[in-house]
């Protein structure tokens, strides 16, 4: 790079903040799925314990510990979504937003994966003692009837945390003008820690109350305790699968993930369409939350000039907050010449 665009490129970093961004406007439903979830699992795990207590289902036990792991998960991702928003020192230049991404891993990794493990070892020691001792077969058909309506009114609540989810996923999509897509498409796109927890969490709730319904059903038709262990036994299988995958899933978006395509090809032609930028030569995006996304490119401008060049890219930062305003963008450019023998330009 020669004197001229070094020049222009020292402009670049006095001037990025030369125009303001568009506030973000929020979501009508932000945040409602993660308070749903935690408001409808502080009823279902009382009763789920009270049923448990009540009733000696092992099913019944890994349901209960199931609940209240899901309502310590809530809390976690309320407070990360607090502390995403304080302010910052020099130490976090970027802000604190990925705090969210954390305490999504921290649900992942310890609460989920505890619970799945207290649940799966519990089901363990009754399958065990029920095997050894055949006396303990014979199952008490009143008191699981009580747990099987336990189960239906709990898949009654989670499915209506499940229908929140849903509906500020279709609210984000909206509001961003992404193509609409199934909820669990959704899942697997969103750089939204919380509601991918929370979808997770529902999600998991409602097929591990299907296997503990099944679990208490087949004890109560064939009169043998030990299909309400295998039922429990199932229930902490899930929740160790589900910690993986949102394991997964947060640990990715804690790591740092680029935009998806759809957005990616708007901030391309928005700088293409940029008055003065004949060529992008590199760009590379990260989301530092679900609304902030740090965006750095690499321009060729029609004249290598340092006043055209600071110009240029406070056009080009205009030109790309308006493409995309529900987007804060930290933007980073720098006006470079094409060669080709160490230049590519960017590909769709």
């Amino acid at each position: 790079m020669d004197e001229s665009t070094d020049s222009a490129t020292q402009a670049t970093t006095t001037n990025t903040n030369h125009t303001a961004p568009k506030p973000v406007q929020e979501s009508k439903h932000a945040g409602s799925a993660v308070k749903a979830a935690l408001a409808a699992n502080i009823g279902v795990a009382i009763a789920k314990l009270c049923a448990a207590v009540f009733t000696g289902s092992s099913a019944m036990l890994s349901e209960s510990v199931h609940s209240i792991a899901d309502c310590s998960n809530e809390i976690v991702l309320m407070i990360g979504g607090r502390f995403s928003h304080h302010k910052t020192d020099g130490d976090h230049p970027f802000g604190l937003y990925r705090a969210k991404y954390l305490a999504s891993f921290v649900v992942a990794t310890l609460l989920f994966f505890v619970g799945g493990f207290f649940s799966t070892s519990e089901a363990i020691k009754k399958i065990v003692a029920v095997a050894e001792n055949p006396a303990m077969r014979d199952a008490n058909q009143g008191e699981l009837l009580v747990a099987l309506a336990v189960v239906a009114i709990s898949a009654c609540l989670e499915g209506y945390g499940l229908h929140q989810s849903a509906k500020e996923a279709n609210e984000r999509m909206k509001r961003t003008n992404t193509p609409h897509m199934g909820l669990y498409k959704f899942w697997g796109r969103t750089k939204s820690a919380e509601l991918a927890a929370v979808i997770m969490e529902d999600t998991l709730a409602l097929i591990g109350l299907a296997f503990a319904g099944a679990g208490i059903g087949l004890a109560i038709l064939l009169d043998n305790e030990l299909w309400d262990a295998v039922g429990g036994l199932m229930v902490g299988l899930v929740l160790i699968c589900g910690s993986l995958l949102l394991a997964f899933k947060s640990g990715s978006l804690l790591i740092g993930e680029a935009v998806d395509p759809d957005t990616r090809s708007k901030i391309v032609d928005a700088v293409n369409a940029t008055p003065g930028v004949t060529r992008l030569l590199n760009m590379q995006t990260v989301h530092m939350s679900e609304n902030d996304i740090l965006l750095c490119v690499k321009i060729e401008t029609s004249k290598l000039d340092r006043d055209f060049d600071v110009q240029t890219v406070d056009k080009l930062e205009t030109s790309v907050r308006n493409a995309l305003p529900w987007y804060t963008f930290e933007i980073y450019v720098e006006p470079d010449i094409y060669r080709k023998d160490h230049s590519k330009p960017i590909e769709l």
